[in-house]
């Protein structure tokens, strides 16, 4: 368990119960609990707080000691920096706009082109610079 595990991903994400577990131990640091007691303390169902939290234990995220789990407090640093990060990630995309002009096709047609003096298409064929096809 040391720096190596930097470079792994990160199998935990928000809105399941793998982050709601992980968060709560996090938190709670050094404490154990019982399935039966960190369902009653999240959102997580009785019926899979073992499934959950067996997953954890497996990825080696959190402890596993006579049916009860937690975190080593000497990791619980790193696990909640790693679930910030996750976090900060989420609202970054929540953040970006989604009328991203230019994932529309056709974004190119609706963007004036520079001629070699610097000026757009739109200055340089204006109504008084259009030829008259009659004259």
């Amino acid at each position: 368990m040391g720096d190596s595990q930097d470079s792994d991903p990160f199998l935990v994400t928000p809105e399941t119960d793998e982050y709601d577990a992980l968060g709560f131990l996090v938190r709670n640091r050094g404490v154990r609990y019982s399935p039966f007691e960190i369902a009653s303390r999240t959102d997580i169902s009785e019926a899979n707080a073992s499934k959950t939290l067996t997953h954890l234990s497996e990825e080696e995220l959190v402890e596993h000691d006579k049916g009860t789990y937690y975190v080593d407090p000497d990791r619980a640093e790193h696990l909640k920096n790693r679930l910030e990060s996750v976090d900060a990630a989420v609202r970054l995309f929540e953040a970006a706009p989604d009328d991203d002009a230019y994932a529309e096709p056709g974004w190119e047609d609706h963007v004036p082109s520079i001629d070699k003096n610097g000026k757009t298409e739109s200055e340089t064929t204006g109504p008084d610079l259009v030829e008259d096809p009659e004259e």
